[in-house]
């Protein structure tokens, strides 16, 4: 008899066939109680990329008026949560494609909350953290990523601020390749574990950060 649909055996057997044993591992680990985030740094001095895309894209600041935009974009995002980062002071950077967006990514210079560790991600005075960068599945693999991040790093440097940083799971090799090509190196990590009620939080340097 076959698996149905969405059975949790099924998605493990897929994550061990697509991502890897180290992967699977992680996964397993995480629904356990323990987590953790690699993060990332770029300078923001000096020469800034300029990333060329294929299509045409127009990269812009989005404002609160056009949340509606971004709900079609990300229908299981909820509105009040969107219009929450705006009101805290996040930024919404979006591409769009024929008028419709079709990536973003959010920044922020405060403590960011991750969700995923259930706890914040530190951001020091001149730092911007970019976070919950999102491409449409049908418009993924045409550089529209690179190029919106290339934007937000030349906004930012231009603003006087001094690095930015992002968070990426270890063992998702792809992202790490796309963030390493626009400059981004590893220089820490933070760990979580829960068990039940209690969690504790731990943090230091990769493993050959700086080199």
């Amino acid at each position: 008899m076959g698996y149905p649909e969405g059975n949790v055996v099924r998605r493990a057997l897929a994550v061990l066939r697509d991502e890897g044993l180290a992967s699977f591992g992680f996964k397993v680990a995480s629904t356990l109680g323990y987590r953790r985030l690699m993060l990332l740094e770029r300078p923001l001095e000096g020469t800034l990329p300029q990333m060329a895309c294929g299509l045409a894209l127009g990269i812009e600041l989005l404002a609160p008026r056009d949340v509606d935009d971004y709900l079609a974009f990300r229908p299981e995002t909820a509105r009040e949560r969107v219009l929450d980062r705006w009101r805290s002071g996040q930024a919404c950077f979006v591409a769009r494609h024929e008028g419709s967006v079709v990536s973003a990514c959010w920044a922020t210079t405060e403590p960011a909350w991750s969700e995923y560790l259930a706890c914040q991600i530190p951001v020091e005075a001149g730092e911007v953290f970019m976070f919950d960068a999102f491409t449409h599945p049908a418009y993924r693999g045409r550089g529209i990523a690179p190029a919106l991040c290339a934007q937000q790093l030349i906004h930012y440097g231009q603003a006087g601020l001094r690095r930015a940083t992002r968070a990426v799971l270890p063992e998702n090799a792809p992202a790490r390749r796309a963030h390493a090509k626009a400059g981004f190196r590893p220089y820490a990590m933070i760990r979580t574990l829960r068990i039940g009620p209690w969690q504790r939080r731990f943090s230091g340097p990769c493993k050959g950060a700086g080199r």
